[in-house]
């Protein structure tokens, strides 16, 4: 037999599709089999995504999870700060895990992004709510947002990080 596409390539080799001869070049890797490139083509109706309401519940979820581990990280940190970049990755894994589960365990660049960013916000609602007593001043949110000058910014980074390996 001699491939489809390239008729000087002999193969023993064919879609489990179609049945058409393909050589090693034309070869598409699939779940179910070797297949041809028009074959291993997916339609649109097969690819998964993520639905309205369930981004909805992410997006809550994502939140929700910020305000309220954001709040028992800045208690834990206000006595026991020396363990708090553990504690941070800590929020930022469960606020991830929170997103996944109220997204159906989809996973991609959005959902890493809005996880990393409700870590940070985590984060960011702690130091504000514990240290500075739920203060709207102009100085308590700069307080907030630059934390404990460069250990403020190394917790953000943890839970960002810790959200956003859950999802990518």
């Amino acid at each position: 037999m001699n491939c489809v596409n390239h008729p000087s390539v002999e193969t023993s080799v064919s879609c489990s599709n179609c049945g058409d001869p393909i050589c090693p070049d034309c070869m598409v890797n699939t779940p179910v089999g070797i297949k041809c490139a028009d074959c291993a083509r997916m339609p649109k109706s097969a690819l998964v995504r993520l639905k309205p309401n369930r981004a909805a519940l992410a997006v809550f979820a994502g939140i929700g999870t910020a305000i309220a581990g954001g709040y028992i990280f800045g208690l834990a940190t206000s006595m026991i700060s020396f363990f708090a970049i553990i504690f941070a990755f800590a929020l930022g894994s469960a606020v991830g895990e929170a997103i996944s589960r109220a997204s159906a365990g989809h996973h991609g660049p959005r959902l890493a992004a809005w996880s990393a960013f409700c870590g940070v916000l985590a984060v960011v609602f702690g130091i504000w709510s514990v240290r500075t007593g739920f203060t709207l001043s102009t100085l308590a949110l700069r307080y907030a947002f630059t934390g404990h000058s460069i250990w403020g910014f190394l917790w953000m980074a943890a839970s960002a990080y810790g959200a956003w390996q859950r999802n990518a």
